[in-house]
């Protein structure tokens, strides 16, 4: 019985390796376009947000190539994605799509051995070399890491690129090879290579960017189908792009929320966590150095909804530039382009008026 799992950005190719290394059958869905939309929004309640409604479609696409189960990972917290493996067995069940379900909880809140234990339901009854499958894992996340920072650095090049748009043609090229490669190995050599690529770039020596942040819901931050490919967008006119929300921060993230006492300074802006990375949001924006900071979230994002309005505080109090982007089902790309075009002009001016001073 073949297993899936809904899209985050390029966490799909470390994942699909390791279960090909590993000899269970898998589907990987389709990637996220329009009819994926479709088809979630043609089985979700009416005010679920934009990850939901694209993570129902992955899973609808999945089950029509043939996948009979699922995994999804939760948080058990305040926000939906806590109780989206519920939300999503409901609906798929009641729209004829009979899926088996691994919530894949983190170990702090089910603890290890039930964790483990879901984990080897993942295996279908598989016999698992299991200090094989603790290899394979720690080689899923390292390639992981790299090619988080392999898109860290190309978008942090565009900003200093003699021809940005060679940037985004090289991310482009490498997702797409990503895509295509069969196992471990080969998937590491690729990320070598285009490393060796973004070092070859031409620079423009005499270029001052526009440095961006890109923060907000975890979701519609790394899935570049959510936000609109926003980061290719800056790219293009030649911005210096960074954001700290990755898979790999994400996985590190996790593991280290399992050590309740490691120590956290408290937070000005919202010292409480409220659900989802609201607090991780807030504590980038007022941390950022940047000229400028996007913050992005899906419509009725309640976490982020609050993450604005101390996001808002910040501005007054330090002056710092913050566009809030929020995106839906409505795919209006041309106004998000000419919100984004208007932002970075205004940044541009603002950077010209305080090098004069």
């Amino acid at each position: 019985m073949a297993l899936t799992f809904p899209h985050i950005g390029p966490a799909y190719v470390p994942a699909s390796l390791a279960l090909r290394s590993l000899g269970i059958p898998y589907v990987v869905p389709p990637a996220n376009t329009g009819e994926t939309l479709e088809k979630g929004e043609a089985v979700s309640p009416e005010e679920m947000c934009l990850p939901f409604k694209y993570m129902a479609g992955n899973l609808i696409q999945a089950y029509e190539a043939g996948a009979r189960r699922a995994v999804m990972p939760a948080t058990m917290g305040p926000c939906r994605l806590g109780e989206y493996g519920e939300l999503l067995k409901n609906v798929l069940d009641q729209a004829g799509y009979k899926m088996e379900w691994i919530l894949l909880d983190t170990p702090k809140a089910i603890g290890l051995k039930k964790w483990l234990s879901r984990m080897a339901q993942a295996s279908g009854g598989m016999d698992i070399n299991w200090p094989k499958a603790a290899t394979i894992l720690a080689q899923s996340i390292r390639l992981m890491k790299r090619i988080d920072g392999l898109e860290a650095a190309l978008k942090q090049r565009a900003g200093s690129a003699a021809v940005p748009r060679q940037c985004v043609t090289l991310l482009k090229d490498f997702r797409q090879e990503l895509h295509q490669q069969a196992a471990m190995g080969s998937a590491f050599s690729l990320v070598q290579r285009y490393e060796q690529a973004v070092k070859d770039i031409p620079a423009d020596r005499g270029v001052r960017p526009i440095k961006i942040l890109v923060t907000g819901e975890i979701y519609t931050s790394i899935e570049p189908a959510a936000n609109q490919n926003l980061e290719e967008r800056l790219m293009l006119l030649g911005c210096q792009v960074r954001r700290p929300v990755t898979i790999s921060w994400w996985l590190r993230h996790t593991a280290m929320s399992a050590f309740p006492n490691v120590k956290k300074n408290a937070e000005r802006y919202l010292p409480y966590s409220i659900g989802g990375y609201a607090k991780e949001t807030v504590r980038d924006i007022g941390k950022a150095e940047e000229d400028g900071i996007i913050k992005i979230m899906p419509a009725g994002c309640m976490p982020e909804i609050v993450a604005k309005a101390a996001s808002g505080r910040i501005e007054e109090e330090q002056g710092k530039k913050v566009l809030h982007l929020i995106f839906g089902e409505m795919q209006a790309g041309a106004g998000y382009e000419t919100r984004i075009e208007a932002f970075v002009d205004m940044l541009e001016r603002r950077k010209r008026v305080f090098s004069r001073n």
